[in-house]
C-alpha cells in the first residue's frame, strides 16, 4: 500500500473517530446529573423561569435533535455560546489555545532533546556505575507525578532561588520572552516523567537491535561504534519510540491542565475545569473534541514518521 494510501485510510479512521468521539461526549452530558439551567439561576428559581432558559438553551428539545445541531454547527466552526460567560465558546478557546500549546511543544521538545542522549549514554555504559546510577534516578523521576514536580519546582526555583514569582503568570501577548519563561518551569515539570519513560524504552529498544544481524555487519564492514549507533541502531531503536511519543502527547496536555493549576496559567486546563465545575458543557464539549482532534491528528503523524524511518512498514 502506498503511502497516500495509506495516508486517506487514516483519515477515515480520524474522522469515524471523531465521529464517535463526539457522540460519545454529547451523550455523556446527557447521562449526568444536573441541569445547566438551574445551575446557572439557583435554586430559588421558579419552574417558570427554569422552563424558559431551558427553551432558551434548546434543552427542551429531543436529545439526537440537539446533537446532530450541534454537530452541524462545530463542522462550520461555530460551537456554541458558553452557558456561563454568554461569549462564543470559539472565543475563549482561540484566546487559551496558544498557552497550552506552547506548554505542550515545551515539554514534547524537552523530552525528546534530553531523552537520546541520556539513553544512548546509558547503552554505552551499559553494566557500569553510570548505567546503573542514571537507572536509579532514571525510576526516581518516573514515579513522581508531574503536578508534584511542578510544586517542588515552585518552592525551589520560585520562592528560594527567586527565578519566578509563583503565580506571577506573564501574558504571551504582552511579553513573549518573559511568557516563554514562565513556562519553561512547568514544562519541565510536565516532561519529567515522559523522559523517564522515554529514557527507559529507549535503552531496551537500542540493547535489543543491538543483538541483531545486521549490526555485526555493519561492524564488519569497518564502521565505528559511532556509525553503528547513529546510522543503523538508533534508527531502527526510535521506531518505539516515536509511537510512544505520540500517545504521550494526550498524557501531556492532561498534565498540562493539572500544572495550570500549580502555576497560575490561564489555559485550556483552567478554562475545562472551571466549566466542568459550572456544568458549562458548550466549552466542555468543544474543549474534548479539540484534545481528541489532537490525539488522532498526531496518531497520524506518528505512522507516517515511523513508514519514513523503516520503509518496511509501508507494506
Amino acid at each position: 500500500m502506498s503511502l497516500l494510501k495509506a495516508v486517506i485510510k487514516k483519515l477515515g479512521i480520524i474522522l469515524l473517530t471523531l465521529l464517535l468521539v463526539s457522540f460519545a461526549v454529547y451523550a455523556a452530558f446527557e447521562l449526568i446529573p444536573g441541569d445547566p439551567a438551574l445551575s446557572k439561576l439557583g435554586t430559588d428559581a421558579t419552574p417558570e423561569a427554569l422552563a424558559a432558559l431551558r427553551h432558551e438553551m434548546g434543552l427542551d428539545k429531543p436529545f439526537i435533535f440537539r446533537y446532530f445541531s450541534w454537530l452541524l454547527s462545530c463542522l462550520k466552526g461555530d460551537f456554541g455560546i458558553s452557558l456561563s460567560y454568554g461569549r462564543t465558546v470559539s472565543s475563549m478557546i482561540i484566546s487559551r489555545i496558544p498557552v497550552t500549546v506552547f506548554l505542550t511543544l515545551f515539554s514534547t521538545l524537552i523530552t525528546v532533546v534530553v531523552s537520546i542522549p541520556v539513553a544512548v549514554l546509558m547503552t554505552k555504559y551499559a553494566g557500569r556505575f553510570f548505567d546503573r546510577f542514571t537507572y536509579v534516578v532514571n525510576q526516581l523521576v518516573m514515579s513522581v507525578p508531574s503536578f508534584f514536580a511542578g510544586i517542588l519546582f515552585t518552592w525551589f526555583f520560585g520562592m528560594i532561588l527567586k527565578l519566578f514569582k509563583p503565580g506571577g503568570y506573564v501574558s504571551y501577548d504582552k511579553d513573549l520572552p518573559g511568557f516563554l519563561f514562565y513556562i519553561l518551569f512547568p514544562s519541565i515539570a510536565v516532561a519529567l516523567p515522559k523522559c523517564a519513560m522515554s529514557v527507559k524504552l529507549l535503552r531496551s529498544s537500542i540493547l535489543e537491535e543491538a543483538d541483531k544481524d545486521y549490526v555485526r555487519t555493519a561492524y564488519s564492514r569497518g564502521n565505528s561504534t559511532m556509525q553503528v549507533m547513529y546510522r543503523h541502531v538508533l534508527k531502527n531503536a526510535l521506531i518505539p519510540l516515536v509511537t510512544f511519543w505520540s500517545m504521550s502527547v494526550a498524557d501531556m496536555i492532561a498534565g498540562a491542565i493539572v500544572i495550570e493549576q500549580v502555576f497560575n496559567i490561564p489555559g485550556l486546563g483552567r478554562i475545562l475545569l472551571s466549566s466542568i465545575q459550572n456544568r458549562d458543557y458548550p466549552v466542555v464539549e468543544a474543549v474534548i473534541m479539540l484534545i481528541a482532534l489532537v490525539v488522532v491528528v498526531m496518531n497520524l503523524l506518528s505512522d507516517i514518521l515511523c513508514k519514513k524511518i523503516d520503509p518496511r512498514l509501508k507494506s
